[in-house]
């Protein structure tokens, strides 16, 4: 459970804290603001996987965790930050906070999904 919670700290900072007001309002509109943001999203959670990697007892799965959700993280954000934008442009705010909502269920999804999978796996 202190694992679980750790990531989702760790995520939140990483996520929120750790990004700019330039990476927020550019990643929808630039491929290489997404780009940044997830960079730097991908420094900051190298913690949860060395973290995972010390539970799991393999680099291997705390890698592989952290790598699958560097690259799922850009995905969601390629697709609900385009959403999020155009909702904020249109003034739309009850719809606007309902897809950061749905945004952060998503990366919830993937971080504790991958970490299941890659539990379940190493102890096979």
């Amino acid at each position: 459970m202190i694992l679980i919670l750790t990531i989702l700290i760790i995520h939140f900072l990483a996520d929120f804290v750790f990004q700019s007001s330039q990476m927020a309002t550019g990643k929808s509109k630039s491929v290489k603001w997404l780009s940044i943001h997830v960079g730097v999203y991908g420094l900051v959670t190298l913690l949860s996987a060395f973290l995972i990697s010390m539970k799991l007892d393999s680099f291997y799965y705390g890698f592989s965790w952290w790598m699958a959700n560097v690259a799922l993280h850009f995905v969601v954000d390629f697709f609900t930050s385009k959403i999020t934008s155009r909702l904020w442009e249109q003034k739309n705010m009850r719809l606007f906070f309902v897809m950061i909502g749905l945004d952060q269920l998503l990366h919830n999804i993937c971080l504790l999904g991958t970490l299941y999978f890659l539990k379940v796996n190493a102890l096979n």
